[in-house]
């Protein structure tokens, strides 16, 4: 639908869809967190969990970024 009051459009169907992607992922981060600490994981496991998880930290907020933005930019 049109916006006829002149504030901008926010997001869109590329914005809609890397949002549900990034949700998925955050559920699919923390499950992954659950099995490491329910199971007896190494050292190695966690870092490389830890860094997967920063990754996602840093994709999340420039995915969040991006559909904050008005439409056209």
């Amino acid at each position: 639908m049109a916006r006829t009051d002149g504030a901008p459009r926010y997001g869109g169907d590329d914005e809609a869809a890397a949002l549900v992607a990034l949700s998925y992922e955050l559920l699919d981060a923390h499950a992954d967190t659950q099995r490491l600490a329910d199971a007896v994981a190494t050292e190695a496991e966690w870092v490389s969990h830890l860094d997967y998880l920063r990754d996602l930290q840093r994709v999340g907020r420039e995915v969040l970024a991006r559909a904050a933005q008005p439409s056209g930019r």
